[in-house]
């Protein structure tokens, strides 16, 4: 007997027997399809927050935020008096080892916003500095962004997002018209006129839903001299050298910051982009644990049930299996029949749970997105990896619980298996 012969028998009867072998494979497709639906569905929400984090500049920065107050727990304890400078952005870009470039800025406030033809709209105004465009990845679609010229003479100027361009001037170009903004209600107008306008960039999670396209930017000092009346930064974001340790850049930036205001440093907090990333690595590594345990319990149930198909399987062929051996069939030719049964069942069932967990992550995908609103699509990843993992474990699980079957049908004696009345 031939090994492909013996294959050919062992696949003969998993056919003839349908009913029974789309039953013992469900476990397996249920626990194949199981973990790759919800890795495909974590890997994808993995992407968003890296696609969301690369809108607002990258991974590879920290941004030093303004602590306002001293707080333990619940109860307040003081207010700080310092308050980052324009200096203090410069000093930083030019003494810290491994940072590429700083980027001060006021953070955007939801102005009063007055074009050519009347009528108002209210659209966020943020104070930047010339390597805004470049830090935030933010093209410029149509003129210009700021120049050293317009920092140093805050010029009133303005660049538009593209959402803030169509609610202002609809379809007509914005560029070369002026607009006017304020702040508070009672500030005097500043007359701005709009220089560029930015590509469309989108949502944003940490935008609370709203779109990172309605705003208008206007050089720092320009924002401090004639809008907010304040000398002071509110944010300084520090782009370092990518594989940094962003901790080396956080000390070295706080020991600076700290020599040039006389000692003190409880006015500087800050916020690190890459935790997101990272946290989202420790929540996805204990999920894959968890699923892992599920499938891996699951599977194993599974396998049992094959075993026990395939000892059925070799209780009705004993006359068979002795009618074989009678007429040649060798010993290993009968344990390539059954063990063969037991790695198609399992592996048919591997292949079936991969089909099944792509249909059921879109569908999960879809359900994300009507449920939490975040993203107008959720991304489906499934790993090339954890495909080829879960094909190699459907056949280990097929020979591991398909050997004892395969073994004691091939150590049956012809003999005894034609006596027998089955």
């Amino acid at each position: 007997m031939k090994f492909r012969d013996a294959i050919a028998a062992g696949t003969t009867h998993i056919l003839q027997n349908r009913l029974r072998a789309a039953l013992s494979i469900l476990g397996i497709l249920i626990g194949v399809a199981s973990v790759l639906c919800m890795i495909a569905i974590g890997d994808g929400a993995k992407q968003i927050i890296a696609e969301d984090i690369d809108k607002l500049g990258g991974a590879n920065q920290v941004q030093f935020l303004t602590r306002h107050g001293i707080w333990k727990g619940m109860r307040f304890i003081r207010r700080t008096t310092e308050r980052y400078t324009l200096d203090d952005a410069y000093a930083i870009e030019a003494e810290c080892p491994d940072v590429l470039f700083v980027l001060p800025k006021n953070d955007r406030y939801r102005g009063t916003i007055t074009p050519p033809h009347g009528g108002q709209a209210y659209l966020f105004v943020e104070g930047v500095t010339i390597d805004y465009a470049q830090g935030m990845r933010w093209e410029v679609q149509h003129g210009r962004f700021f120049s050293e010229s317009d920092i140093h003479t805050a010029a009133q100027v303005c660049v538009l997002g593209a959402a803030a361009a169509t609610e202002l001037f609809g379809e007509k170009s914005a560029l070369g018209h002026e607009i006017k903004i304020k702040l508070r209600w009672r500030q005097p107008p500043v007359r701005c006129r709009v220089v560029g306008i930015m590509a469309t960039k989108g949502r944003s999670l940490n935008s609370y839903n709203r779109s990172l396209d309605d705003i208008v930017c206007v050089p720092l000092t320009m924002h401090q001299q004639r809008l907010s009346g304040n000398r002071h930064i509110e944010r300084i974001i520090v782009f370092f050298q990518k594989g940094t340790d962003v901790y080396r850049v956080i000390e070295s930036v706080r020991k600076l910051l700290r020599k040039r205001h006389r000692g003190t440093d409880d006015f500087i907090g800050y916020r690190i982009p890459q935790r997101s990333l990272r946290r989202l690595d420790r929540i996805e590594k204990m999920i894959k644990i968890a699923l892992g345990g599920i499938a891996s319990f699951s599977l194993f149930v599974s396998g049992i049930s094959i075993m026990n198909i395939c000892l059925v399987s070799v209780g009705e062929k004993t006359r068979e299996i002795g009618l074989r051996k009678s007429v040649g069939a060798r010993r290993r030719d009968i344990f390539w029949q059954f063990l063969t049964e037991s790695v198609c069942l399992c592996l048919c069932g591997g292949i079936l749970g991969i089909g099944f967990s792509y249909l059921t992550s879109h569908g999960m995908a879809l359900l994300a997105v009507k449920i939490v609103p975040v993203v107008s699509k959720w991304p489906v990843v499934l790993s090339m990896p954890w495909i080829l993992i879960s094909v190699f474990f459907s056949v280990v699980i097929g020979v591991g619980f398909g050997l004892y079957p395969a073994m004691r049908a091939a150590r049956l004696s012809p003999i005894d298996t034609l006596r027998t009345d089955r």
